[in-house]
């Protein structure tokens, strides 16, 4: 019947569903197996590529063996890193950090299915021993490639040769100049205790400035002047950039003093100096290679030539006065009980409390709620200490009588004379700076000693003008 027909026909539908259910059930199992092995196999061909897996945060040592020798460079965290079985350089602790950094996770771009190592660089090749969390790891570094894409490198007992990324592969192929600091002066600024600078060879004559850090923090310079008025802003810009100055190229090594004329450190353009810490650094600037714009340095405690281009070399910008605060002599207010003042015609006395604000002048005491009188008062201290000198004149030699001497007598009793003698000449209109008998070599023009006088006149006129 064509019921019956149409059952069988139902049955047969519903076994054909089944089957390709089934199979596409079975189809589906067989490609997720593929793809899990394909998967599985990826992963195993990657896992072959990766050459490390460490903390590069957790080095604390680095050897390299090279075409120039052994060297072991060595990090703690006062430090950084130091080069330990050498004094010949300093060590560049980037590239310290960097082959650290590298190695660390280093993965190859491929294996070269050739056992003749030989002729990929590993007769002799530079090797590595990178030492993380008491862990040491050993890496062959060859050659680059004929392109310079990639290096050839070798990992210790292991026949494989593999290729990586070229970039990567110049800072672990370590020469040693790479390995040597390429700052002008190897410190942290903190760590400076003093510093010198010398336009010509090491003599009085050619000093720009010697200077020296005080217990305190503060700094002083003690050539060509002997004084603690300095600016410190520009002594920290300075230290900043001796820090930073950076070597172009390295040129030889253990210099011999008999070679000095090769280079024109016999006879120097600028001569640096810095010290501190247990360090030291002293660095002679020759002549100029073929290149005018590039100087030969010495750095005389290792021997080591190299070049600088002295656009580059921010400390040969300084000068004395860069240094200095150019007030003749000043001090802090709050330090000073007493202050005599000799002028042409007129002496002026001075006693001051500045914890009370009360300021004396010869007989006549300015109280703190005097403020007129006070405004006076100060513009009158200010006249003669903030007065800034004009130029240096170190060759001069004065003489003759001072026209107007300060002496200031501080809480600690300390006691400083400032006089100003007249430059002679029909038209002069400078006057020497002495300092407790002795040139200052600082020339100030004619008009600080005129607004000294004046600020005076303008204070005895205000307190006359308060008595009436």
């Amino acid at each position: 019947s064509s019921s019956a027909a149409s059952d069988v026909y139902k049955r047969q539908v519903l076994i054909a569903m089944v089957i390709l259910v089934a199979a596409a059930i079975g189809i589906y199992f067989i490609a997720v197996n593929f793809n899990e092995k394909k998967k599985e196999k990826e992963e195993a061909e990657n896992a072959k590529l990766v050459l490390f897996d460490f903390d590069g945060d957790a080095c604390t040592k680095l050897e390299i063996n090279n075409e120039s020798g052994n060297y072991v460079m060595e990090y703690t965290q006062a430090n950084g890193w130091m080069m330990t079985n050498s004094e010949d350089f300093d060590a560049n602790s980037n590239t310290a950090s960097y082959i650290c950094t590298y190695m660390s996770d280093l993965k190859a771009e491929k294996i070269i299915e050739d056992t003749d190592t030989g002729k990929y660089g590993f007769d002799d090749p530079i090797k590595l021993t990178v030492t993380s969390n008491g862990t040491p790891y050993t890496l062959l570094v060859g050659d680059a490639t004929p392109t310079n894409e990639n290096y050839y490198v070798m990992k210790e007992n292991d026949d494989n040769v593999y290729l990586i990324d070229y970039a990567k592969g110049v800072i672990l192929h370590a020469t040693k100049d790479s390995l040597k600091s390429v700052y002008l002066a190897n410190f942290l600024s903190t760590e400076i205790e003093s510093f010198a600078l010398w336009k010509g060879g090491e003599t009085d004559e050619n000093i720009l400035f010697s200077m020296n850090k005080n217990d305190d923090g503060t700094w002083q310079m003690d050539k060509p002047y002997k004084d603690n008025s300095v600016y410190s802003s520009d002594v920290s810009e300075f230290l900043n950039d001796a820090i930073r100055d950076e070597i172009y190229s390295f040129v030889a090594e253990d210099c011999k003093e008999s070679e000095y004329g090769k280079y024109g450190f016999d006879d120097p353009q600028f001569v640096f100096e810095m010290s501190g810490s247990g360090k030291h650094v002293k660095v002679i600037f020759g002549d100029y290679t073929d290149n005018e714009n590039e100087m030969y340095g010495l750095f005389t405690d290792t021997g080591q030539v190299v070049t600088f281009y002295q656009n580059n070399l921010s400390i040969l910008s300084y000068d004395t006065m860069d240094m200095m605060n150019t007030a003749v002599y000043t001090a802090d207010i709050n330090d000073v009980t007493e202050i005599e003042v000799v002028m042409p015609d007129y002496t002026a006395k001075l006693k001051i409390d500045e914890e009370n604000e009360k300021y004396t002048v010869n007989d006549t005491v300015i109280e703190s709620s005097q403020e007129e009188l006070t405004d006076a008062f100060i513009a009158f201290y200010k006249s003669f200490n903030n007065a800034y000198f004009e130029s240096i004149q170190k060759t001069d030699t004065p003489s003759g009588d001072a026209e107007v001497s300060i002496v200031y007598t501080l809480s600690s009793n300390v006691r400083t004379k400032i006089d100003y003698i007249p430059v002679p000449g029909e038209d002069s209109n400078t006057y020497w700076a002495m300092k407790d008998g002795e040139y200052t070599g600082f020339v100030v023009r004619k008009k600080v000693i005129a607004n000294i006088i004046s600020m005076y006149e303008d204070l005895i006129n205000a307190i006359e003008e308060s008595d009436k």
